[in-house]
C-alpha cells in the first residue's frame, strides 16, 4: 500500500494553535506524511469577511461591517503564516468546513432568506455567496492547496440535511441537485484558480447518503470522494461505509479517527492498529489513494491523539499508508523513540496494547451497537436507547442486524456477559501492567499503571450502566424477572456513583478524565432507572 494522499487532520482548536502546527507539521516530515488538514467547521467565516459583500475598511458608529473584526484580521495574519510555515517544509494545506455556513450580518442583509423562523438553505443566492467566498479565498491564500466540503452534515448552520425548511422551493429541489448545486458552486473557483477540492461523505442516514452519491457522480472528475471508513461516524464495530469504491472513476481518500472518539477519547489507551490496516486494505482493493487521519475531536478541548499513547494509531496509519510493515512492536519503537525512552519496552508494550481494543468493544458496545456517548456514559436511559436505536444506529446501515435489541431473559444475560468479560480482560490487562517489565523505563510504568487503574474503572461503569439500562428496558417491556433484577443493577450502580464522586475534585487529573468517569451522567442513569423502576417513566 502506497497512497499519494497521507493528510493530518486537526479538528479543533489545536489550528488556532502556533505550537500545535509545528508540531503536527514535525510529525508529517518524521513520519512521510504529505498534507495538514484543518478542519474547522466555520472556517471560511473566521478568515474571510467576505469582502464582495462587507467592508473591512467601512467605517462604524456602533458596530463593525462583521462583529468581531479584529479577531478575523488576527486570523488572517495567523492563517496566512501557517501557510508559510507549510511551505517552506513542502507540506500541503487543505481546509476542510461544512455547509452552508456563513456570519450572522448575512441574515441581517439578507432576511428574506429566513422562512418560518428557518434558514432556508435552497435559495439560490448561497451558491452565489459561496462561489464569491471561495474565489476570495483563492486569491487571498494562493498557497492553500485545496477545500474539503462536507454538504451533508447536519452540523453546519444550515443544510438539507437537517430538514428544518419547509418552504415549497425546498420541497421541489431534489436532494441530490441541492448537493450538486452546493458542490459546483465551490468547485467553480477552485478550477479557476487551480485548485484541488474534495467533497466528504457525510450522512446520518442511508436517505441522505444515496443523494449524496448521486450528485457526486455528476460532477467533474476532478473532484475527489472522502469517505468515512465507516457509514455516518467512526464506529469500528460498524461495517466498511457502503460508498467505498461506487465511484471509481474519480480520486478516493478514506478518513480514520486515530483519536478515538468512539473508542475511549485516548483517556485510556485504545490501539486499533488491526482495524486501522482492515479498513485500509479494504479501501485500496476498491480504488482507495488517500487516506485523512484525524488527531482531535473538536467537541473537546485541549487533547488529541499526538502527546497521548494513542498515537501509536497515527504512526501505524502513516506507516501503512507509505507501504511500511506496521507489526505492532515496530510501532511502539517508533513511539517509545518519539517520547524519549529506551525501544526495548517495545514488544511488551505492544502485547498489553493489542488487547485494549478487544475489551473497549465489549465496553463501549453491546453486541457491536452504540452504547456509549461517544466514549462517555449514556445521558440517561432513554438517551442511550436513542443512541443505539436512532442516533448511531448499526440497524440503518446493516438491516441483517434488525431485531437484535429485542430483549428477553436469555438475550440480556448473554448482553451482560459481554459486560462481564470486559471486566474481566480490563483486570487481567491491569494486573499485566503492574507486573510490567525489566525493560520498561520507571516513568512510562507509572503511567501505564494509573491508566490502567483509570481503565478498570471506566469499564467497570459501563457494566454498571449497561445493567440499569437493559433491565429498565427490559421492565418497560414486561419481561420477568425485570424488577428484582433492575432493583439490584440500581443498587450496583448507586455504589459506583460514590465510589467515582471524588474523581470530580481531583486536580491530579485533567478534565478528560472526568468528563469520561463522570458522576453526572451516572446520576441521570439512576434517575431515569428509579423512575422507570416505580413505573412513572414510560417506553
Amino acid at each position: 500500500m502506497n497512497f499519494d494522499f497521507r493528510g493530518l487532520e486537526l479538528c479543533g482548536m489545536r489550528m488556532w494553535e502556533r505550537g500545535s502546527i509545528l508540531k503536527s507539521l514535525d510529525f508529517i516530515e518524521k513520519h512521510g506524511m504529505t498534507a495538514l488538514v484543518l478542519h474547522e467547521t466555520d472556517g471560511l467565516q473566521k478568515i474571510l469577511y467576505p469582502r464582495v459583500y462587507f467592508d473591512p475598511y467601512a467605517k462604524w458608529k456602533s458596530a463593525p461591517a462583521r462583529r468581531g473584526e479584529n479577531a478575523i484580521l488576527n486570523n488572517r495574519v495567523y492563517f496566512e503564516h501557517i501557510l508559510n510555515l507549510a511551505s517552506h517544509r513542502r507540506i500541503d494545506v487543505w481546509l476542510e468546513i461544512k455547509q452552508l455556513g456563513f456570519p450572522d450580518e448575512v441574515l441581517e442583509m439578507r432576511p428574506d432568506l429566513i422562512k418560518d423562523g428557518n434558514v432556508c438553505p435552497s435559495e439560490p443566492f448561497w451558491y452565489e455567496f459561496l462561489e464569491n467566498s471561495v474565489d476570495e479565498l483563492y486569491r487571498d491564500y494562493p498557497k492553500l492547496s485545496g477545500l474539503i466540503i462536507s454538504a451533508g452534515s447536519p452540523e453546519g448552520r444550515a443544510s438539507r440535511a437537517q430538514n428544518k425548511c419547509q418552504c415549497e422551493l425546498c420541497k421541489r429541489t431534489p436532494l441530490a441537485d441541492w448537493y450538486e448545486n452546493i458542490i459546483l458552486s465551490m468547485w467553480k473557483p477552485s478550477e479557476k484558480h487551480g485548485k484541488r477540492m474534495a467533497v466528504r461523505d457525510f450522512a446520518y442516514k442511508p436517505q441522505d447518503h444515496e443523494p449524496l452519491i448521486a450528485a457526486m457522480d455528476r460532477t467533474p472528475k476532478d473532484i475527489a470522494f472522502c469517505i468515512k471508513v465507516t457509514p455516518h461516524d467512526f464506529y469500528p464495530t460498524f461495517p466498511h461505509n457502503s460508498a467505498i469504491g461506487r465511484l471509481r472513476d474519480r480520486v478516493q481518500w478514506l478518513e480514520y479517527d486515530t483519536m478515538g472518539q468512539f473508542y475511549g477519547l485516548a483517556v485510556v489507551p485504545g490501539y486499533v492498529g488491526s482495524d486501522l490496516r482492515d479498513r485500509m486494505e479494504y479501501g485500496e482493493a476498491r480504488g482507495v489513494t488517500g487516506g485523512v487521519f484525524r488527531v482531535e475531536w473538536e467537541r473537546v478541548n485541549d487533547w488529541w491523539s499526538i502527546d497521548t499513547i494513542n498515537e501509536t494509531n497515527l504512526i501505524a496509519a502513516a506507516m501503512l499508508t507509505r507501504g511500511d510493515d506496521v507489526a505492532t512492536a515496530r510501532v511502539c519503537e517508533l513511539w517509545l523513540q518519539s517520547q524519549g525512552w529506551p525501544t526495548e519496552a517495545a514488544s511488551w508494550l505492544a502485547s498489553a496494547l493489542d488487547e485494549t481494543w478487544d475489551i473497549l468493544k465489549r465496553a463501549l458496545y453491546i453486541d457491536d451497537f452504540m452504547f456509549a456517548d461517544s466514549s462517555f456514559f449514556p445521558r440517561g436511559v432513554e438517551k442511550a436507547w436513542w443512541t443505539m436505536e436512532t442516533k448511531h444506529s448499526l440497524i440503518a446501515w446493516d438491516p441483517s442486524r434488525a431485531g437484535d435489541l429485542k430483549l428477553d431473559p436469555q438475550r440480556i444475560k448473554s448482553l451482560l456477559e459481554e459486560k462481564a468479560e470486559a471486566v474481566r480482560r480490563v483486570n487481567a490487562y491491569a494486573q499485566k501492567v503492574r507486573q510490567g517489565d525489566p525493560s520498561l523505563p520507571a516513568e512510562l510504568h507509572e503511567l501505564l499503571i494509573d491508566q490502567a487503574g483509570l481503565f478498570v474503572t471506566y469499564v467497570e461503569g459501563f457494566e454498571a450502566c449497561a445493567r440499569v439500562c437493559l433491565w429498565a428496558r427490559a421492565k418497560q417491556e414486561g419481561v420477568s424477572a425485570s424488577d428484582a433484577a433492575l432493583a439490584e443493577a440500581i443498587d450496583l450502580l448507586q455504589s459506583y456513583s460514590e465510589r467515582i464522586r471524588p474523581i470530580t475534585d481531583d486536580a491530579k487529573y485533567p478534565h478528560q478524565v472526568a468528563e469520561l468517569i463522570d458522576v453526572r451522567r451516572v446520576e441521570d442513569v439512576l434517575r431515569e432507572g428509579r423512575a422507570i423502576a416505580a413505573g412513572s417513566m414510560a417506553a
